[in-house]
């Protein structure tokens, strides 16, 4: 088997094949599609950002990975995309990355020896169902969150007319947390009345509606942008969603998961404000990241840690030690 990080798919080649697979002995590299095929070899994009040419009789080593196993609609399209601009026919961008994970990972256990389990990364970030909470705190953020939007109490109120109530309590919880600017929580206080009306019950929707997430979640930043007068940002879009299913949603911080993407997802396409195709590239960046740290020995309690990891290690002044 031979690998190389660069080459160019056959410029005739217009229709790609939208099979995806996956290096039975190398997850890591992620999802691929297959860019090319001629004189016994196959060359297959994948979702670390290389373009690898595996020879006959080792075919057999990508495994088709079925739909059913997440977003694979979001990942094709990127994997496309990258195939397409090494072709010359997009302005697909590559994301480079600015460090390696294990860098990353060097400066995570630097300053937290025990990873999350550290005594001092449960003080910095996770904070306690009890004593005092700061805003960083992620578990008194959670209780409140999924407090104020179960599905009982908050649907009673919405039932009983006391929209603006619930939209208070919503607004209270993002206040208390530095996961969305205070700015934004601002905006959405300055609503007038059926408009926070109309607030909690696409929040309380995107929380624990039946439909698809993709649709709840277009619908919740479709009436954002109405309600708002402009487009919301990435944290004002997926903070209620990473508190009250933090096993299942991650907040995104665009500056340092762009960064993220540059060492596990760099062919994705990551919108500068939020998009239903992003946010699953997004995830996957999430992902790819749980995974990994779980390899090296570090489990997350949730998704939230990972965001915190994320920022922790990329953000502007840690790339610093890097």
């Amino acid at each position: 088997m031979a690998t190389q990080t660069l080459d160019v798919p056959d410029k005739n080649q217009d229709e790609l094949p939208e099979q995806l697979y996956r290096h039975s002995q190398r997850p890591e590299w992620g999802m691929a599609l297959l860019a090319w095929e001629r004189n016994g070899r196959r060359a297959y994009q994948f979702e670390d950002g290389k373009l690898r040419k595996i020879q006959e009789g080792y075919y057999d080593l990508l495994d088709p990975v079925d739909d059913s196993e997440g977003p694979t609609t979001a990942v094709r399209n990127n994997l496309q995309a990258a195939i397409k601009a090494l072709k010359g026919g997009s302005e697909h961008k590559v994301h480079k990355a600015v460090c390696t994970f294990e860098q990353q990972v060097a400066l995570f256990t630097k300053r937290y020896p025990e990873g999350f389990k550290d005594p001092k990364w449960i003080e910095d970030k996770r904070g306690t169902e009890d004593g005092n909470s700061l805003k960083r705190h992620r578990v008194p953020s959670m209780i409140a969150a999924q407090e104020a939007l179960a599905p009982a109490s908050a649907g009673s109120l919405i039932d009983e007319g006391r929209q603006e109530e619930l939209a208070e309590t919503i607004l209270n919880v993002l206040a208390d947390t530095n996961l969305v600017p205070l700015s934004h929580v601002k905006s959405l206080r300055a609503l007038d009345e059926e408009e926070r009306a109309e607030y909690a019950e696409v929040v309380f929707e995107l929380v624990h509606g039946e439909g698809p997430f993709d649709e709840r979640f277009q619908t919740y930043l479709d009436t954002l942008t109405r309600l708002l007068g402009g487009r919301p940002s990435w944290r004002e879009a997926t903070a209620l969603i990473a508190l009250t299913h933090p096993q299942e949603h991650v907040a995104v911080r665009r500056s340092a998961f762009i960064r993220q993407a540059g060492s596990i997802a760099p062919t994705g396409a990551y919108s500068r404000k939020p998009e239903v195709d992003a946010y699953r590239s997004f995830r996957r960046i999430a992902l790819g990241a749980r995974k990994r740290l779980e390899a090296a020995g570090h489990e997350p309690a949730d998704y939230l840690d990972i965001h915190d990891f994320i920022w922790t290690t990329l953000r502007k002044s840690a790339l610093e030690h890097l």
